[in-house]
């Protein structure tokens, strides 16, 4: 990818995952270039990658809009993330560093501070903490395959989190106290009770269905 697709690339990632662009949105190549400030080409690679990222949907003479995830979707999404995720926290309670637990202590508690987070701003901040937190312990369990597992499973975009889940404060308090369980699970290098209780974080946060 060129400098200016990576540009627009990463420019309008963050605009989907952020909410600026919501689900169903239609995304003009001539728009996005003149608002990014580089020519269609490099645009139109970009929204090829994020079609390959899960993000985008891109149909001949429709264009491109912000992909739409059904209620299937998401559920399989996070049931295979408590998966993957969950076995790399029992391989991350073997070898993490005394530094992966300062981290991931400071992101929770950092998490913690935005508990009563309502705006778009802050929940997105909040949902950015949230992923460097799970991203430490992954890199603490130094399986590049798990890596590459994790870095194909679609990223939800902050309209469909902020709809569906993080939506109470009761909801983000019970996740950073799930938070605080896995960091005690790593710090005495407790595998299965690791694995347990990341895959049980992220079975009981993820996104229900809104009701009719």
């Amino acid at each position: 990818m060129s400098k200016a697709a990576q540009r627009a690339y990463t420019a309008i990632r963050d605009s989907i995952l952020s909410g600026e662009y919501e689900p169903g949105t239609h995304l003009t190549e001539s728009d996005l270039a003149k608002f990014i400030g580089v020519s269609r080409t490099p645009v139109h690679d970009a929204l090829l990658h994020l079609k390959a990222d899960g993000l985008v949907d891109m149909q001949r003479n429709q264009g491109a809009r912000v992909k739409s995830y059904s209620d299937r979707d998401i559920d399989e999404l996070y049931e295979l993330r408590a998966y993957l995720e969950g076995y790399g926290t029992e391989m991350a309670a073997t070898y993490r560093k005394d530094s992966d637990i300062e981290a991931l202590e400071n992101l929770a508690i950092e998490m913690e501070t935005l508990g009563d987070a309502e705006s778009t701003e802050e929940l997105y901040e909040l949902s950015r903490l949230n992923s460097e937190f799970h991203k430490i312990i992954v890199d603490a369990s130094e399986s590049e395959l798990l890596k590459t597992l994790l870095s194909n499973l679609v990223e939800m975009p902050l309209e469909v989190l902020k709809k569906r889940t993080w939506s109470g404060r009761l909801n983000r308090q019970r996740s950073n106290e799930q938070h605080r369980d896995i960091i005690e699970a790593l710090k005495q290098r407790d595998p299965k009770w690791a694995r347990a209780v990341m895959y049980g974080h992220l079975i009981s946060n993820r996104p229900l269905p809104e009701a009719d």
